[in-house]
């Protein structure tokens, strides 16, 4: 498209919220059409695009989509929530939550030594979260095909970075990311018209997920074995079946010996940040990997509520089924042998996981629960998680 082609597509847009047809929170593009006709020269059909709440000229510029098909989107309600797997083409409206992801694609495009590439874009205002910080890290590190592209209007919704950061001396990155600086045509939501808008239908209310049960129906698979021996057997059937498993200490430390006889070309070990975590298994997800992401203790888990809340439990129906993320979380919950480490490090919160997330939450108390769970993790299309009691290793 060119630049005034995506100017029109946009006032078209404004010009429709302000006729009351559209009751739903927009935030529309501008300002920024030559630069990002620039960037998406490089961009080739099958690359990976992220984009953010503010998506619309990323997604007309991919290669391949087309402009009827956005405007229904929007329509329907979803410009914040623009995904077409036919582009590879991912958003969200949670700022920051697309670069722990788009990293796990990225290191799985060059496991599988694709030639395709990631494209991550930000705002100036995600630039602040640390869950950027630890994907720009990570896919630095890794030399990942991932490139993250920092869309700065000095705009955080209304507050600048001086204001907000204190200065506005911009921070230097590694060669993976990209900054560029516009003025924008538009206020952070809304056309900017300031009338009191009068709706002419009602909002189509996206409801969340189903809650599926976290009840194990087990038979008898394994007689006499020991409850760590059914954990540690079932480690090595999910391995045996390609599983991948991610997350700090699952190979220094083995997941607690559970994962010993793993291959270690099927354990990745990562920083020591949660939210990163669980992004890299989401995104290796998205390319046809199966990751168990492993949480040492509970309490640690909680550090990913965000990605596991806001987009792993919701993403099939914010999608419409475009995408889908199978993630086995391994969490175990801590005991006070062969040492007490407090309260952070003991609590049972699998009543409160199983409140926030829809997708099963087992919790199996004997072998063959254990295994049962597994073996149910594995065959599901959703996430599920596996709450192990360590009191029972």
């Amino acid at each position: 498209m060119t630049k005034q082609e995506l100017i029109n597509f946009e006032k078209k847009i404004a010009e429709r919220f302000d006729n009351g047809e559209l009751p739903y929170l927009i935030h529309l593009s501008g300002g920024n059409e030559e630069q990002l006709i620039d960037i998406f020269k490089e961009v080739k059909k099958g690359d990976y695009i992220f984009s953010t709440h503010r998506s619309h000229y990323h997604y007309l510029l991919a290669p391949g989509a087309k402009p009827e098909v956005l405007e229904q989107k929007i329509l329907n309600g979803k410009s914040m929530f623009v995904f077409d797997r036919n582009l590879n083409f991912f958003s969200s409206s949670i700022v920051a939550a697309t670069p722990s992801i788009a990293a796990g694609v990225a290191w799985a495009l060059k496991r599988k030594k694709s030639s395709k590439k990631v494209w991550c874009f930000i705002g100036d205002g995600a630039e602040d979260e640390g869950h950027f910080t630890e994907a720009v890290r990570y896919v630095d590190g890794f030399n990942l095909p991932c490139t993250f592209i920092i869309e700065d209007n000095d705009r955080s919704v209304s507050a600048g970075k001086k204001e907000r950061r204190g200065t506005d001396i911009e921070y230097k990155y590694p060669k993976c990311v990209r900054r560029y600086h516009y003025k924008p045509t538009y206020p952070h939501g809304g056309s900017g018209s300031g009338k009191w808008l009068t709706f002419k239908k009602e909002a189509d209310i996206i409801k969340s997920p189903s809650k599926a049960s976290s009840d194990i129906l087990t038979g008898t698979y394994t007689k006499n074995i020991k409850y760590f021996d059914a954990v540690k057997l079932s480690m090595e059937l999910l391995a045996a079946m390609g599983c991948v498993f991610v997350g700090y200490n699952v190979r220094h430390g083995s997941a607690y010996g559970s994962l010993k006889n793993i291959p270690e070309e099927q354990r990745l070990e990562t920083p020591l940040a949660e939210n990163l975590m669980a992004g890299l298994a989401m995104g290796m997800s998205l390319e046809g990997f199966r990751p168990v992401l492993f949480f040492e203790r509970h309490e640690f888990v909680l550090n990913a509520i965000d990605a596991i809340v806001n987009t792993l439990d919701i993403i099939d129906v914010i999608s419409d089924g475009n995408y889908r993320m199978p993630v086995i979380i391994k969490a175990v919950q801590g005991s006070y042998k062969p040492f007490y480490a407090g309260l952070t490090h003991t609590r049972n919160l699998t009543k409160a996981f199983r409140e926030l997330v829809s997708f099963p939450v087992y919790e199996p108390k004997t072998a063959e629960e254990v295994i049962t769970a597994y073996r149910l993790a594995f065959y599901s299309d959703r996430p599920t998680m596996i709450s192990e009691l360590k009191s029972l290793y």
